[in-house]
């Protein structure tokens, strides 16, 4: 599997490109070729954005990588303090930047040997479908320009767990996601299958103190956003707030008036994620290899 023990290879000179992933300072990496985009089989992540061969012409790969986030962070994340600084610092803001000079660095290294890549980072612009919200569809109002999410399965790099986030083999869902799109012809890294979540267990959707996690493992965008860092908010002010911020147009045009989201300090106070904080996932993946206890 795409873990911190990667496989996928590369014929591009740079050898193995997961190994090299992880020694620019990812914890988790894999690879999924262009052409799984094209087809089902990234869990209830559905086609959002653009596809790789949009964002980059002649793309063939997408290297995804993952930076845990620490324990620490989240330990201090459910405690009933009046911030979300930890979090919002060190578990999005800080995080969001490794990820950004990780992806650059693996794409200069592939730029060098002559194969063109585009560093997405964190890739957190976003777009809002107020319809999608309106009329409660499954894929949800708020996506990206690129899903992270289902390039993130799609390379093997973990599963979709019941809170919406990609559950990693030895680090649960406490990772932040990033990518390369890449011309280099890459081998795939094989895709993890089932569900990573216990059947009885739903702590995710118990405890997300907005209530956004259905039981079905649905996420209301809209109450996720609502605790961005100014609680207090409705769900309605909210959702007017998101309107103005990530006008409706075309789920792939226009982003760029509205990436203020990617600017420090302005919007990126994320919730105490205590979805991520309490999902025990984590605890169950000691071996780096095989995701097994030790």
């Amino acid at each position: 599997m795409a873990s911190s023990k990667p496989q996928a290879k590369s014929r591009t000179g740079l050898g193995d490109i997961t190994q090299t992933a992880l020694e620019l300072g990812a914890n988790v990496a894999g690879v999924a070729p262009v052409e799984r985009f094209s087809v089902e089989g990234a869990g209830s992540y559905l086609p959002t954005g653009y596809l790789p061969t949009e964002l980059l012409p002649g793309a063939r790969s997408v290297i995804v990588v993952a930076a845990r986030v620490l324990d620490g962070v989240l330990a201090s994340a459910l405690e009933p303090l009046d911030t979300t600084f930890a979090y919002g610092t060190f578990g999005y803001v800080h995080v969001n930047r490794r990820l950004g000079a990780i992806t650059y660095d693996l794409a200069s290294r592939l730029e060098a040997l002559g194969w063109p890549s585009l560093p997405l980072g964190a890739c957190g612009v976003s777009r809002l479908d107020r319809a999608a919200y309106v009329e409660g569809r499954t894929l949800g109002p708020l996506r990206s320009l690129f899903s992270l999410k289902r390039a993130a399965v799609l390379a093997g790099v973990g599963r979709r767990a019941h809170s919406g986030l990609v559950a990693t083999a030895r680090y649960g869902t406490r990772v932040r996601l990033g990518a390369v799109i890449t011309t280099a012809p890459l081998e795939g890294s094989p895709m993890l299958e089932g569900s990573p979540c216990p059947p009885d267990c739903g702590k995710c959707a118990k405890t997300c103190p907005m209530g956004a996690i259905g039981s079905d493992g649905v996420v209301n965008h809209v109450k996720c956003y609502s605790d961005m860092g100014r609680r207090g908010k409705s769900e309605a002010e909210s959702l007017e707030e998101m309107v103005k911020a990530y006008p409706t147009r075309g789920a792939v045009e226009g982003y760029l008036p509205y990436e203020h989201s990617a600017i420090d300090g302005f919007g990126n106070r994320m919730c105490r994620s205590v979805c991520m904080a309490v999902c025990p996932l984590w605890k169950q993946s000691d071996d780096p290899a095989t995701g097994a206890s030790a």
